[in-house]
């Protein structure tokens, strides 16, 4: 396998929550968070809303810093990325698409303006003229009609919209998406279709994707890795089938048997497995424990200690 395009660390991210007349406290959203994103693969970081799926994301676009650990994009510190030129060609290459497709466009702009913007931003045209060229390529990239264009957001569906804002990180050049529960504000019969689309970018373009889901059924179809995270650490990851069909730890199976799927291997797991809804609590609280050591189940399988329920 190559190199990793962005290799994560050992990351720990503590935030300040009080002041003022209250007191001090400090909370460690992420507890020793270590993976690496390949290009053309998909990596699936699956857990629960509040887990710090989100936090792993915002760092790597430099929103926040890490408390301590290190970032690194091919071969560098992201840290070390401080000035304004460098700063842009990295969010160029490193991109995040949002879970609201509405939100994270101006309804007062057409899909043309959106999609000319980054392209001047980030100087990926080298004059004017070459513009509406670069426009229709994009358009037929994420498979959207040529009059997409001059349509306004809240003329387009949820899907169409998340459309464009992959179009959008396709215009500056993205090597890396991050996408943060991309499809979990479409409707059921339009998820496939993004999907798809994202496969193909993988696959056409080379693009490393961080996939970023409560939802392991959309995990199971477009990633090769995922990686289960709960508060705030990873507690099993490597090959997407061998975690599926073969989990190890008390958290990844509470995920499964919650996957309301009947076709294999989730509806196989469940039926074959005790009902762990019935022992969520028990597990979640064994589960929070912070252990260092891991075992290797397999040849791309491991999985982090656990104190066992009393």
């Amino acid at each position: 396998m190559s190199e990793p395009i962005i290799q994560v660390n050992n990351i720990v991210k503590e935030f300040t929550i009080g002041g003022g007349f209250s007191s001090v406290e400090r909370f460690k959203a992420l507890q020793g968070v270590s993976f690496d994103l390949y290009k053309g693969r998909t990596l699936a970081l699956v857990g629960e809303s509040g887990c710090g799926k989100s936090t792993c994301a915002r760092l790597m676009t430099k929103v926040y810093p890490a408390t301590s650990g290190e970032i690194l994009f091919k071969g560098k510190n992201i840290d070390q990325i401080t000035s304004r030129k460098e700063l842009l060609d990295y969010r160029s290459k490193v991109q995040m698409v949002f879970q609201d497709p509405f939100g994270s466009l101006n309804p007062t702009h057409t899909i043309e303006h959106h999609l000319t913007r980054p392209l001047k931003i980030h100087k990926q045209v080298s004059d004017n003229s070459k513009i509406p060229g670069r426009l229709q390529e994009l358009i037929d990239l994420v498979e959207l009609a040529p009059d997409t264009l001059k349509k306004y957001p809240h003329e387009l569906s949820g899907g169409q919209r998340q459309r464009v804002n992959l179009a959008r990180a396709l215009a500056v050049g993205a090597e890396v998406i991050l996408a943060d529960e991309p499809t979990s504000m479409l409707d059921v019969s339009i998820r496939l279709g993004v999907l798809n689309l994202m496969q193909r970018m993988k696959k056409e373009l080379g693009i490393g994707f961080l996939y970023i889901t409560h939802d392991l059924a959309t995990a199971h179809y477009i990633a090769e890795e995922t990686a289960v995270m709960y508060k705030g650490q990873i507690v099993e990851w490597g090959d997407t089938q061998a975690l599926l069909t073969n989990p190890q730890h008390p958290y990844t199976k509470l995920l499964i048997s919650a996957v309301p799927d009947p076709d294999l291997p989730f509806g196989h797991l469940v039926e074959s497995e005790p009902d762990y809804s019935v022992d969520a609590d028990k597990i979640r609280a064994t589960s929070a424990i912070v252990r260092d050591g891991f075992d290797q189940i397999g040849p791309n399988h491991f999985v982090k200690h656990w104190v066992d329920a009393a």
